[in-house]
This record gives structure tokens, C-alpha cells and sequence, in this order.
């Protein structure tokens, strides 16, 4: 399977360990990538003009007549929508007005659905499972946003679904598509707060041992952040924040390192040491039999 990879601007900041895992899980499922050139912005939320935010989607859509796939919700998101508003011919001749190369039409898929695509196809995809995990799948606010797309609005279940498959146990998690509160952290930073910590709770009171996320400003929010909101809040969470990739990628049986996961703020220890010791038991089981 070859793709068009369009990272995404905070793949290359904040977000390199969801890139690093992300080419790591490709790799190892036999997913070919082949990096947009000259990629840009997708014309995320604080591009306020809506035509301006379509053209810069159109770009980097218009550079390859391959399917795009990305692992940001919020680039998904944007990507999916101007597809929709490019279904108006008078919205595309505005754009290719100004394109250096005309859009004509794209397909744009998230990381999720191109695993879930390859796992099912496999006949011994997981190679390590993560059976005794309890995870709490996170799904924020874009990645089911506009409807039509991965999984639906109201109810998704595609995070689930892809726990199950890996061995893990997915948890109750009633806040999993509350929004993190990152688009409004530098204006309203006390609010934005104790919306995360909130979503933080409520994963650790559903029993999950990390949860999991899509997206690198949920990612920032609960993960990054969490040492100073429980400092905030006088409240003990830690929780590891790991990304659908990094999850991935253990029961692929790919390394901490392949993963990224010492970049992650919130020590991923916890989990790692449960999934040996399950390994562990689950192989003496095997040597007694």
C-alpha cells in the first residue's frame, strides 16, 4: 500500500514522537509513505477566512494523485472539509484560480483507518498483543467532525475497535469526546485546564492504565501538561497519554525507542512494565502446559 503522507505542521515540533511512531507503524505494517513536497499549513483553526483555509488544504491536496493520509484529527478534519467545499465548482474555481497546480479531486484517510484496514488483512498482523491493558480511547472533538468521515459523530467506535484488535481492553470513558480545551489555552488558559483535568479524572476513575489519543494538541494538553495541572489542582493523576501509534506499535512488538516514547512527559513505565509482566505470566503459562 503506497500513500500520500501529509504530516501536519506540529509533526516537526511538539508532535515528533507521534511522527517518529507513526513512520516506525507504517514501516513495520508495509505501508509505504511518500512525503507531500513542499507541504503547508492545513488551514487549522485560527485560519479564520474560510476560503483561505480551503485553499490551503487545496494545495497540498493537488500535489499527488495518491490518497492522503494523516495522523492529525485536526488535519483530517480540515482536509475532509475542503474536499466537501471543493465539491462547489464555484469554491474550486476561486481556489484553482490561485493554485500553482489545479485540484481536481482527493481521497483523505486517517492513520486509523489505514491501520485498521492492514490489521484486518492480516492474518498474524499483532505480533505481541496487549491483552491486560486497560486503555481509555480519546477521541477529542474533529477526528469523527465533518460526519461522512471515519466513524460516527454522535457514537463512534473505531478506537474500540482498534483496542480489541490489538488485545487491549478498551474502558467506559464518558468524556472521550469532550474537547481538550487546546484551541482555547492561550486565551482562556485557566478554563482550558480544568477541562483537561477533568478529562484526565474521569479516565482514571474508569480504571484505564493510559489512555489513548489521535492527535498532538490532545496529546499536548494531557500529556504535557498533566504534571502542572495536578500541581494546579493538588490532584495525583499519572496517567500516560500514549498515541494510537505508540500503542500500536507495542503489540507490533517495535521498540520504545522506534516509538518515541521517552519524549513523552508523562512516563509510559506503568504500562510497559504491566505488558511484560503479562508476557511474562502468559509465558511460564506456556512452559507448564
Amino acid at each position: 500500500m503506497k500513500l500520500a503522507y501529509y504530516p501536519g505542521c506540529v509533526a516537526r515540533a511538539t508532535g515528533k514522537e507521534y511522527e517518529i511512531s507513526t513512520r516506525s507503524v507504517c514501516s513495520a505494517l508495509g505501508i509505504e509513505l511518500e512525503e507531500i513536497d513542499d507541504w503547508n499549513c492545513c488551514g487549522a483553526t485560527h485560519v479564520s477566512n474560510e476560503l483561505v483555509a480551503v485553499g490551503l488544504a487545496a494545495r497540498n491536496l493537488a500535489r499527488t494523485e495518491l490518497p492522503v493520509m494523516t495522523g492529525c484529527s485536526i488535519c483530517y478534519s480540515k482536509l475532509r472539509s475542503a474536499v466537501l467545499r471543493l465539491e462547489d465548482n464555484g469554491v474550486k474555481r476561486k481556489v484553482n484560480s490561485v493554485l500553482e497546480r489545479e485540484y481536481t479531486g482527493a481521497e483523505v484517510k486517517h492513520l486509523i483507518e489505514v491501520i485498521m484496514e492492514v490489521l484486518e488483512g492480516a492474518d498474524d498482523g499483532v505480533i505481541a498483543s496487549l491483552e491486560g491493558l486497560k486503555v481509555a480511547p480519546y477521541y477529542g472533538c474533529l477526528l469523527t467532525r465533518p460526519c461522512g468521515g471515519i466513524d460516527s459523530p454522535e457514537n463512534p467506535a473505531v478506537l474500540e475497535k482498534l483496542l480489541r484488535t490489538l488485545g487491549a481492553e478498551p474502558v467506559d470513558f464518558r468524556l472521550k469526546m469532550k474537547c481538550c480545551g487546546g484551541p482555547i489555552f492561550m486565551t482562556e488558559e485557566a478554563a482550558a485546564s480544568d477541562t483537561a483535568f477533568k478529562i484526565l479524572e474521569c479516565a482514571k476513575e474508569s480504571g484505564a492504565d493510559a489512555i489513548m489519543v489521535v492527535c498532538p494538541l490532545c496529546h499536548l494538553m494531557l500529556d504535557a501538561n498533566q504534571h502542572a495541572m495536578e500541581k494546579k489542582f493538588g490532584a495525583e493523576i499519572d496517567l500516560p497519554v500514549l498515541y494510537v501509534t505508540q500503542l500500536t506499535g507495542l503489540a507490533l512488538g517495535l521498540g520504545v525507542e522506534e516509538l518515541g516514547m521517552g519524549m513523552n512527559s508523562v512516563s509510559p513505565a506503568p504500562v510497559l512494565e504491566k505488558l511484560e509482566a503479562a508476557r511474562g505470566a502468559e509465558e511460564e503459562e506456556g512452559e507448564v502446559c
